[in-house]
């Protein structure tokens, strides 16, 4: 019973490296790609994406979002609340947001894209006219996941 239970443990522990360093690098191509620097400040609430991002080289985390080269935004309170804090001090210099659900696309023009799961399926997507905003042209292996508009 011992030795199947500490098989499970290690089976677990060895899914969730995998899925960890494949999160890593997924986001490292997609960030790189979006900026030209070698590492990027990256800002995010989601303790899941600070515990991944906290083993990448190239994603560094920081703790305020002025800070950061890219805010990566999970759940629509935390978009909220920077697009309220973005229209309250416009002043304020607000990095690239980059989300993980396509509905939030819709609620500001400072989402630069999104990369989100539909039907079991990864989807990625930028939108030109706001990465025109930012002066940003993808690598051509990104150019099938750019559309015009939403």
């Amino acid at each position: 019973m011992r030795k199947i239970l500490l098989l499970f443990i290690l089976f677990g522990t060895f899914v969730y490296s995998l899925e960890r360093e494949s999160t890593i690098k997924i986001y490292e191509e997609i960030f790189s790609a979006l900026s030209s620097k070698n590492t990027m400040n990256i800002y995010t609430n989601d303790r899941e994406y600070q515990e991944v991002f906290g083993f990448s080289r190239d994603l560094i985390l920081v703790k305020n979002p002025e800070e950061a080269d890219i805010v990566l935004i999970t759940n629509e309170s935390t978009l909220n609340a920077m697009l309220q804090e973005k229209k309250t001090n416009p002043k304020m210099k607000m990095s690239k947001f980059f989300v993980t659900d396509y509905h939030f696309l819709k609620k500001s023009k400072a989402i630069l894209g999104a990369f989100y799961w539909r039907k079991g399926r990864s989807q990625l997507l930028f939108i030109q006219n706001r990465l025109e905003i930012y002066h940003i042209v993808l690598p051509e292996e990104y150019r099938e996941f750019i559309i015009e508009a939403l």
